[in-house]
């Protein structure tokens, strides 16, 4: 899962990014593709098919590949890669959480790799207007059978890959549980022993954590009960205050971080922080590697984070240290600004660009076609009947262990998929491993997938505009902003009230008003193909 950074974390990354200058396997036939030929793929004279049929490609690395296994660049699955595509690929890895940074790193040397992607629609745009990336039309047209077909498909993807009037980035759709991110998580048993139920506004939510603490239920009542993971995918959903969006304010475009609704969201951390609700240093907490480390030993009794196998550790690890626990999923609550949604992605995957500089284009699309055709499945799932068995047609994994170990890291190499089409949520409970952990844990994951789902996220317009005049405003102030919204919930000598006025004199002063005015010129402009 594509799952969206903190507040802090992600402005920093926009800020870095825009910133930064840039002048074997058994059964090795599974997964081999039976794509028709491409047709230009016999036509003499192509320059392409002289060079060496190699492509160089992003990686996420996020140090889940275990010692044994090898590395990102070197495993079993990128030898596995090579001798089924039939293409030489040479993986680049770049930090998950410093991904764009290292990736401008990269180009700003001239050592880019071929094929760049992120999750982030505006980073390739942001790539577009610098004249990083080139247009893919004619490649497709020329080369591709299968991502060609993809397209024509999938219609309501187009605009997505978009960009001045050529697609960009190419884009496969997510399935339901890639779309669902943030979500909330309480004790039941917690709230047992206080005799309450489940929040359903901002008060009620209060409340039960005031109880949790003066129950001591975490152990003392001086420790805190919240426990938080990328938190702002949830606070900022529940305030409609998301950083990735432009919000129409009475049919005006008015960025994420100007809104009213600021002041409930500022307010909101500020009343967990005062209270000792969370951890102190909840905003130091390097991955919130302390706060979910509480909720595994069973010492926080909600937790503001993720659903989906992002928390997957986490949860086995509370269910299996305390049997008992009772961890179930919490909708979102409304607050006086109403009831919005978690962060849910939108229906496009990840972007995949090509470097302007890459030597053989056509040696990129055929490792594309061959990877959304048929390599995806193998890299997600593993082999047939040594990691999965087919159950009503639906791979379950035979060893939940065998398959963290060997096969959850592959799946970073997919990064085409066609799985969105025929997945329903029912199927992670048949894909789960048989042991009772796996199977209640899987249970729980689809349930919490179902009610993050069943309050909508506020997106306004299905993806924000693309200006460079724009990236650089935001970019020039998003480190002082984030430093106003920081002093206003752990010092407190301002309220939210100041906090927000201030943020719109900085972000006034650093060219606002005209960036407002091409954001909504683009409105205007776009708006009659927005659904």
């Amino acid at each position: 899962m594509k799952r969206t950074k903190r507040w802090v974390l992600g402005s920093t990354i926009l800020a870095m990014t825009l910133g930064a200058a840039l002048t074997g396997c058994s059964k090795a036939e599974e997964g081999a593709s039976s794509s028709p030929a491409p047709s230009a793929a016999g036509k003499a004279g192509d320059k392409y098919d002289k060079l060496p049929k190699a492509v160089s490609v992003a990686m996420y690395d996020r140090g889940a590949v275990a010692a044994e296994e090898g590395s990102y660049e070197q495993n079993r699955w990128t030898k596995w890669i090579q001798e089924q595509s039939g293409v030489q690929v040479k993986y680049v890895p770049v930090p998950r959480n410093q991904a764009q940074d290292k990736l401008n790193t990269l180009i700003a040397s001239g050592e880019a790799p071929d094929l760049i992607w992120d999750y982030d629609r505006n980073y390739i745009g942001t790539l577009v207007s610098q004249g990083v990336v080139q247009p893919i039309d004619e490649y497709i047209n020329q080369y591709s059978s299968v991502i060609k077909n993809y397209i024509n498909e999938n219609p309501d993807l187009k605009p997505l890959m978009t960009f001045d009037g050529k697609i960009y980035g190419i884009t496969t759709k997510r399935p339901m549980n890639g779309i669902a991110n943030g979500g909330m998580w309480i004790r039941q048993d917690w709230l047992d022993k206080v005799g309450m139920k489940a929040p359903t506004t901002e008060e009620e939510f209060f409340a039960v954590t005031k109880a949790f603490k003066e129950k001591g239920l975490s152990g003392n009542t001086n420790a805190p009960v919240v426990s938080m993971y990328v938190w702002p995918n949830v606070i900022a959903g529940l305030y409609a205050t998301h950083s990735t969006q432009w919000y129409l304010e009475g049919g005006k475009m008015v960025n994420s971080r100007l809104v009213d609704r600021n002041v409930g969201a500022i307010s909101f951390e500020r009343k967990l922080y005062e209270n000792g609700y969370i951890d102190k240093e909840y905003m130091t907490d390097k991955n919130s590697q302390k706060m979910m480390a509480d909720w595994a030993q069973g010492k926080s009794g909600i937790l503001i984070g993720s659903v989906g196998n992002g928390i997957d550790t986490y949860m086995k690890d509370l269910m299996k240290n305390f049997p008992d626990a009772n961890p179930v999923p919490l909708p979102a609550f409304a607050t006086k600004y109403g009831k919005f949604g978690a962060y849910q992605e939108t229906p496009a995957n990840i972007y995949v660009a090509f470097n302007k500089d890459m030597k053989n284009p056509k040696a990129a699309i055929q490792y594309l076609d061959w990877l959304l055709d048929k390599g995806w499945y193998t890299l997600a799932n593993g082999i047939e009947n040594t990691h999965f068995k087919l159950v009503n047609g639906v791979p379950q994994v035979l060893d939940a262990d065998k398959y963290k170990k060997e096969v959850a890291y592959a799946g970073e190499y997919a990064i085409l998929r066609n799985d969105a089409k025929t997945f329903k949520l029912e199927d992670l409970m048949v894909k789960a491993a048989p042991d009772p952990l796996s199977q209640r844990w899987a249970k729980l994951n689809v349930e919490a997938m179902k009610t993050a789902l069943s309050v909508p996220f506020r997106r306004d317009i299905p993806f924000s505009p693309n200006s460079p005049e724009i990236s650089n405003v935001l970019a020039s102030v998003e480190l002082k902003l984030v430093e106003i919204r920081t002093r206003a919930i752990v010092k407190g000598d301002i309220t939210p009230e100041q906090a927000l006025e201030m943020i719109r004199k900085e972000y006034k002063s650093a060219g606002g008003d005209k960036a407002d005015q091409i954001a909504q010129e683009w409105y205007e402009k776009n708006k009659a193909n927005f659904k």
